[in-house]
């Protein structure tokens, strides 16, 4: 796809598939084809490899990219690939996200660098997520979860960066407040994807473009019913689907995180690992 085709598709579920391992620790990639292969029909804006939920911080670079060239054989047009790339250096970023494009990734999903929290101000992301939106030839998603991170990218630098090469964000606070401001602030096209379910009704409202959700790996039937039911002015059938899923981030999502997730996967029929 071109990158406008992809920024048109940029838009639905997108699953942070898991990453299953073999009792050595190493990655099976039997496994990982097998479940992505399970999703294919379903209707999913596509994929996201090597988020969060795909354990990318424990992942060596020959490891990550040879997921995404497993994804790619089976992820297929108009279905989007993302592929988490966000290193704490500028040029590693640049380095490790050309090589998931020449692998195939669509669009490349950019943690933002955290080490140095005091140095890591609106100036310093601003100049990192610019100089990544210009030099590379897929769209770039801002990563932001600052649960994990520790940098709280504020709505007036999102909105900086919106009106620059960069495509959207992934959203993970689960602060539904904070998504509304964003999506008044940032310019027309900006893509904004959220990442808890508990707010996937309320974000698409505001006008979020979709949503990258940690169920879909092992409920992707139900998140896409959710949101294909908003999409289409079913709000009571969209609410139903939603508090349907509610419980499954509540006792398993929350409280476990990728265990949880893993664990739901195997009572699914997929691949934990």
């Amino acid at each position: 796809m071109t990158r406008k085709q992809i920024l048109e598709n940029l838009r639905g579920i997108f699953p942070p598939v898991v990453t299953p391992f073999n009792r050595s620790g190493g990655v099976d990639e039997v496994r990982f084809r097998e479940n992505l292969q399970r999703y294919i029909g379903i209707g999913l804006g596509g994929m996201v490899v090597a988020g969060s939920t795909g354990e990318a911080p424990y992942l060596t670079e020959r490891e990550r990219l040879g997921l995404v060239e497993v994804a790619r054989e089976v992820v297929r047009a108009p279905e989007v690939l993302i592929v988490g790339t966000g290193l704490e250096s500028t040029a590693e970023t640049l380095r490790l996200s050309r090589e998931a494009i020449e692998r195939g990734a669509d669009a490349l999903l950019v943690l933002t660098p955290n080490y140095y929290k005091s140095r890591m101000d609106s100036a310093a992301q601003i100049a990192h997520y610019r100089t990544l939106g210009d030099k590379l030839r897929r769209p770039v998603i801002i990563y932001r979860i600052p649960q994990f991170t520790g940098i709280y990218l504020d709505a007036e630098t999102i909105a900086v960066l919106s009106r620059s090469n960069v495509a959207g964000i992934k959203e993970s606070s689960g602060d539904i407040k904070f998504v509304r401001e964003v999506l008044r602030k940032v310019a027309p096209g900006f893509r904004v994807l959220v990442g808890s379910v508990q707010i996937l009704l309320q974000g698409l409202r505001a006008g979020a473009a979709g949503a990258v959700l940690g169920q879909s790996n092992f409920a992707p039937e139900l998140c896409v019913g959710a949101y294909e039911a908003f999409r289409t002015g079913r709000m009571k059938a969209a609410t139903g689907l939603q508090q349907r899923l509610m419980p499954l981030a509540q006792k398993m999502a929350v409280p476990y995180g990728v265990l949880g997730i893993k664990a739901a996967l195997d009572l699914f029929g997929y691949h934990g690992g």
